[in-house]
């Protein structure tokens, strides 16, 4: 039974992802136009972190590769 109250949370929020708007239509190139920075990138990449253990790493270095990030921070 102690399980009972956290079952039904993961329940009630695997509904409310679930209810979100279906989209019926493929969308088009034309609502989101891509803008380019000079080096031919998309302006979105143009960008350039500190690493933890010092260095840097630039999103123009991420174009056209699949890239997941990992926000953390230590407390």
């Amino acid at each position: 039974m102690p399980y009972l109250p956290a079952t039904l949370i993961g329940v009630a929020l695997l509904a409310a992802a679930c209810a979100g708007d279906i989209q019926t239509a493929a969308p088009t190139a034309s609502t989101s136009p891509v803008t380019t920075s000079p080096t031919g990138n998309p302006a979105i990449l143009d960008w350039e972190a500190t690493l933890i253990g010092g260095g840097t790493i630039n999103g123009a270095d991420l174009a056209g590769h699949d890239t997941l990030f990992w926000f953390w921070a230590p407390t």
